[in-house]
């Protein structure tokens, strides 16, 4: 009985042991898989950032998603994340607005980028300074003698209105160019609020004002919608002064309003693309194999991507601005801090006291004009 015993125990240890090797060479396994992994990874965005020669060609805009001011999430993470998912760009759905415009004005003084094409199919628009800061970049671009293509299968009011700086703006046969204008809205739910029995006490006086009218009314105030249409207008015929300008034709060309767009569409039997061709919103009818290969014979073969010589926006290396630096205050202010933010060929130095209330001295020094504000300001 001992003797099986013994044999039932070496039994258990032995397996014990066998199993215990099997969970550590697992964990070793995972663990060595992990670490080339990261080191892989590593490998790849490193590179990714290196300053590579950039071929002669193209800079492709084939922005995609919308522009702001920062991304939620970092340009190293999202680098890293689409890595791992095996992606060959950084395409966020949120583009950095400075990001995109300091790779607009670097191309347009590499000699390796002969010219822009916009691809914005996948563009979702931005706020309009947003849209008017990078068609100001393309605007200095297209300056220099580069030529901008845009190509699209249709433009919605976003994406043409940075269409609008090309030089020659492409359109499918089937294609149309979306111009309706610019609208707010809002919800009114104050029979909402009475089916609820929810009484809400508001103290407002003067007329323009708007802000708790959606606990007073099911509609729109006339004084609200008076309001608002003058901004909302304002917004809108901005629009059109710039995007009429670049296309060198009128606002009233550009948009005839609802009447005269739908008499434009009857004479030429509801053909959108067509009606964008006789108005000069766009300059070529033609599909986007075609307008490939005017690129082709623009910009040349790549034969490795098996299309024109171009590189993405989201591949083309940026080179960083100077980093900020510390400088000693050039004013005797007790406890002041002193910072010096270089980005030529303007250079700013900004003294901030440590005391609640002081002087703050902005000072912006650019070759030859010297320039001093002073004001007060009481934290």
């Amino acid at each position: 009985m001992r003797t099986l015993w013994r044999i039932i125990a070496g039994l258990f240890r032995w397996s014990w042991r066998v199993l215990n090797f099997i969970r550590e060479f697992i964990l070793n396994v995972f663990l060595i898989v992990l670490i080339l992994a990261g080191i892989g990874i590593w490998l790849q965005v490193s590179g990714s950032n290196s300053s590579e020669p950039v071929q002669q060609g193209a800079l492709k805009v084939d922005l995609s998603g919308v522009l702001v001011d920062k991304p939620s999430v970092s340009n190293r993470l999202s680098r890293i994340s689409r890595q791992l998912l095996g992606a060959s760009s950084d395409r966020l759905q949120e583009n950095s607005l400075f990001d995109v415009v300091d790779a607009l004005r670097q191309a347009k003084t590499d000699k390796n980028i002969t010219g822009i094409v916009l691809d914005l199919r996948d563009f979702a628009g931005g706020d309009q300074p947003s849209l008017q800061y990078v068609g100001k970049a393309l605007r200095e671009f297209r300056d220099t003698g580069k030529p901008i293509f845009a190509i699209g299968d249709s433009y919605s009011q976003a994406q043409y209105y940075l269409a609008s700086y090309a030089t020659k703006v492409y359109l499918s046969p089937q294609g149309t160019v979306d111009l309706h204008g610019f609208a707010t809205n809002g919800l009114y739910y104050k029979t909402l609020l009475e089916k609820l029995k929810v009484s809400s006490h508001v103290f407002r006086v003067g007329t323009y004002k708007s802000a708790v009218e959606p606990f007073l009314r099911d509609d729109m105030s006339p004084e609200a919608r008076d309001a608002d249409s003058r901004w909302v207008g304002q917004l809108w015929q901005n629009y059109l002064n710039t995007v009429s300008a670049n296309r060198q034709i009128t606002p009233e060309q550009l948009f005839p309003g609802a009447a005269g767009v739908i008499a434009g569409l009857q004479a030429v039997a509801g053909d959108t693309a067509k009606y964008a061709l006789n108005n000069k919103l766009v300059d070529v009818l033609d599909t986007r194999a075609a307008a490939d290969q005017e690129l082709v014979k623009t910009f040349g073969w790549d034969k490795a991507n098996n299309d024109y010589r171009s590189v993405s926006i989201y591949d083309y290396n940026v080179k960083q601005p100077p980093q900020a630096r510390t400088v000693t205050s050039p004013l005797s202010l007790p406890a002041a801090q002193s910072w010096t933010v270089k980005r030529a060929p303007v250079t700013w130095v900004v003294i901030r006291p440590q005391r609640r209330s002081a002087m703050r001295v902005l000072i912006q020094k650019s070759k030859p004009l010297y320039c001093a504000l002073i004001a007060l300001a009481a934290a």
